[in-house]
């Protein structure tokens, strides 16, 4: 199953909506599922603070349901929980979880976290094997994880596992993510 979080308030980006936002042409909240489109799942979702979206129709072309995080103002963590329950009634084998506001992400990389989905999986992605506090999303976490996930709350969302997976590396550029305007002005046509 692979879930989208993109429920967050984006406090920092100000009073706009950070995924509606443009870039490159396209509304921010779309180049990740645009991405994880081409990606071979049972199952997609979207995890979102509304079912109304401005994104909302581009996320079912590109095959996911949105599922409403009531809850999403108190933290990431929350949506990470809804995801795992969501993977936990489909009986998913892994849950891929991926960022809305990371545009970047190349499927390669995205390809080679689904192809370590097994029950026991856990991965985390990385711009430097050799630095361990820079483990993030994408993640890859099977089965056996659904409920530690369950259980998260708050800002911290899945870093406690996180932090115990094994990492797969790709370019740092290919991380970054959206959390001010000026991040958008940065990195347009990139």
């Amino acid at each position: 199953m692979i879930a989208l979080l993109a429920a967050g308030q984006s406090q920092r980006f100000g009073t706009a909506d950070k995924l509606s936002a443009e870039l490159n042409g396209t509304m921010l909240g779309l180049h990740a599922s645009d991405t994880l489109a081409a990606l071979p799942a049972d199952h997609r979702i979207v995890i979102a603070s509304s079912d109304e979206h401005a994104c909302a129709d581009g996320w079912h072309t590109d095959g996911f349901q949105i599922a409403v995080n009531p809850d999403a103002d108190l933290g990431m963590g929350t949506s990470v929980a809804l995801a795992a329950r969501l993977a936990a009634e489909e009986k998913a084998e892994a849950l891929l979880i991926a960022l809305a506001d990371m545009p970047f992400v190349p499927l390669t990389h995205l390809k080679r976290l689904a192809a370590c989905s097994a029950p026991n999986a856990l991965y985390a992605s990385c711009s430097s094997v050799k630095s361990s506090s820079q483990r993030m999303p994408p993640a890859l976490f099977g089965f056996s994880h659904f409920t530690a996930l369950i259980s998260c709350d708050g800002e911290q969302g899945a870093r406690d596992l996180i932090r115990q997976a094994q990492l797969i590396q790709v370019a740092p550029e290919f991380l970054a993510d959206i959390d001010h305007p000026s991040d958008l002005e940065r990195l347009e046509k990139r």
